[in-house]
């Protein structure tokens, strides 16, 4: 039975990565990833609920469907945080959102055009009837830009369950290639606080029953940096903790400071985010905590931090606690 479940988890992963093509023609390049933390926007500090590729800078490049589907609405808004969006719906189940688009497709035209004349430039949402305006894969649903909270033109990316309560990490269900630069990168250490360079094996001091350790990791590729998939954190080699950034609850849209520290930024120039590596708040993100039992450490602990990035490559961060 547990061979046939491997198997059946195995076949199931498959289906899934076979489930979506490239919205973007041509060599996919990813410039951000899901979960990101976000600070900017009219909604606040939030997670980046999708994956961002590049248009090489360029509005008005293809935006296509990633599986065949029906058009489910537009949301047409050049100030809100996806500025103007087309969400569809596939025989998968699942839905794919395509946001800060500068324009629509033709079939979809007329309808932008008769809505925005009557309407003018407040936000505008269209929803259509279900199966009556169908796009094929590789169709193009729309064309890349700026709307919304884009600092550059770009692709952004959504995938969702077909009631729009969970957000899915797309590098899970595309082929996304890795870059040949591509590099992970531990950019800092922060430990009850004090902010450190990080340095392995070395040996950093804490206060209390147990530290708090927050990581600022990424992938950097050219002037982009990926946000990571998952870290698990070990105290001699026993797991305490566990963040997977697989699916995230629309709910949790904004509740970014359970998994990042409040001092993260990110403005669309600039990122710098912090992950926690201990308990704040309540996330459905945080898979594995065992910190509630876990009592005092001993004077002197040997850490591993385990980094996942979005190709599943895993990087391990090892230092020294000892007790102060």
């Amino acid at each position: 039975m547990r061979k046939l479940t491997s198997w059946l988890l195995i076949l199931s992963s498959a289906l899934l990565l076979a489930s979506f093509v490239s919205p973007v023609g041509g060599q996919l390049v990813i410039t951000s990833s899901f979960g990101e933390f976000r600070g900017t926007g009219n909604r606040g500090p939030h997670f980046h609920m999708g994956s961002d590729f590049s248009t090489q800078m360029r509005s008005g490049v293809p935006i296509l469907a990633a599986a065949d589907g029906w058009l489910v609405r537009i949301e047409i808004d050049e100030d809100d945080i996806y500025g103007n969006v087309v969400v569809l719906q596939h025989e998968n189940g699942f839905r794919t959102l395509y946001a800060h688009l500068s324009g629509f497709a033709e079939q979809i035209k007329d309808v932008v055009n008769s809505v925005v004349s009557e309407f003018g430039k407040r936000r505008i949402v269209v929803e259509f009837p279900e199966r009556s305006i169908w796009f094929k894969a590789g169709e193009a649903i729309g064309y890349s830009g700026q709307t919304g909270e884009a600092a550059q033109p770009h692709c952004h990316f959504e995938i969702r369950n077909s009631d729009e309560t969970i957000c899915y990490n797309p590098s899970d269900m595309l082929s996304v290639p890795k870059p040949a630069d591509a590099r992970f990168t531990v950019r800092g250490l922060i430990i009850d606080g004090e902010r450190f360079d990080y340095v392995e094996n070395r040996v950093y001091r804490f206060r209390g029953p147990w530290p708090k350790i927050a990581v600022d990791a990424v992938t950097s590729v050219g002037r982009n940096v990926i946000g990571l998939r998952s870290l698990k954190l070990y105290f001699d080699k026993d797991l305490v903790y566990h963040i997977d950034l697989g699916e995230i609850r629309l709910d949790e849209f904004n509740n970014v400071w359970a998994v990042y520290t409040e001092n993260s930024v990110a403005d669309g120039y600039r990122y710098s985010a912090y992950y926690k590596l201990y308990p704040d708040r309540v996330s459905s993100v945080v898979k594995f905590n065992k910190f509630p039992e876990l009592g005092q450490l001993p004077s002197r602990t040997n850490v591993s931090i385990v980094c996942e990035d979005v190709w599943g490559n895993e990087y391990e961060l090892k230092f020294v606690l000892e007790r102060r």
